[in-house]
């Protein structure tokens, strides 16, 4: 067990790039922890913690998004994703009173884990769209996991897994990713594809045809604010 009292909060901000242009269009903005000594711990290990206390999860995830925000690149949009757990009930309220400050947000929603939190992302993103801010659907094709037909629908963006990656030479995998770019050109959403780590990837995000790609190859354009906060578990 980690001691999420020692933690401090920090963040990394992801630049989403036009393949053919190599202009930025805005940011994913994704929380970062460090242990006291200065390590990094990953983020999925905070998370798997904080979720055995929908509490402590709300209160983490709240930080966070302020902390995201406060430190954000000036002038650029910017990605937030959002734990449909963490803002449940009372605290969505709450969170849709951050978020609409800001004119340029838009949140990042995952639900592929089982078919309660679909429901739940769902019953979030409606509430998102009453307070006009735009919603991406995240995480598309990830192994295991499922698709709500309502939110590829009505989001603003659709964001591509990484796993699509491993479907470059499989002819079915491609035209089926081609053709959910193509409904969601017809349907004026952006589509993002995630993961691309070399040349290759590029090349072939630009045969599909995505709007905008994220990943690894552009690190040395990734922005780390240069403070951190201790977490408020009180």
């Amino acid at each position: 067990m980690i001691n999420l009292s020692l933690l401090t909060l920090s963040c990394e901000y992801q630049p989403f790039v036009d393949p053919h242009t190599f202009t930025i269009d805005g940011y994913e903005a994704l929380a970062r922890f460090y242990q006291p000594n200065g390590d990094a711990i990953a983020p999925n290990i905070v998370f798997e913690q904080l979720h055995e206390s929908i509490e402590l999860l709300a209160a983490v995830e709240y930080q966070a998004k302020v902390f995201q925000l406060a430190h954000a690149p000036h002038q650029q949009r910017i990605f937030i994703n959002v734990d449909p757990h963490a803002v449940d009930g009372l605290n969505t309220a709450k969170l849709i009173k951050l978020l609409s400050q800001y004119q340029q947000v838009t949140v990042e929603i995952i639900e592929n884990t089982c078919v309660n939190d679909a429901m739940l992302a769902n019953q979030l993103f409606s509430q998102f769209k009453q307070a006009n801010i735009k919603v991406a659907l995240d995480d598309i094709g990830a192994p295991h996991s499922l698709l709500c037909v309502d939110l590829m629908m009505n989001v603003d963006y659709l964001k591509f897994d990484r796993h699509w990656l491993t479907h470059m030479t499989h002819p079915e995998g491609v035209q089926l990713l081609i053709a959910l770019i193509n409904f969601a050109k017809q349907t004026n959403k952006k589509c993002i594809l995630e993961g691309i780590e070399t040349e290759a990837h590029l090349a072939f995000a630009r045969d599909i045809g995505v709007h905008l790609v994220q990943g690894f190859l552009f690190k040395s354009w990734f922005i780390r604010p240069t403070s951190s906060q201790t977490l408020c578990l009180a």
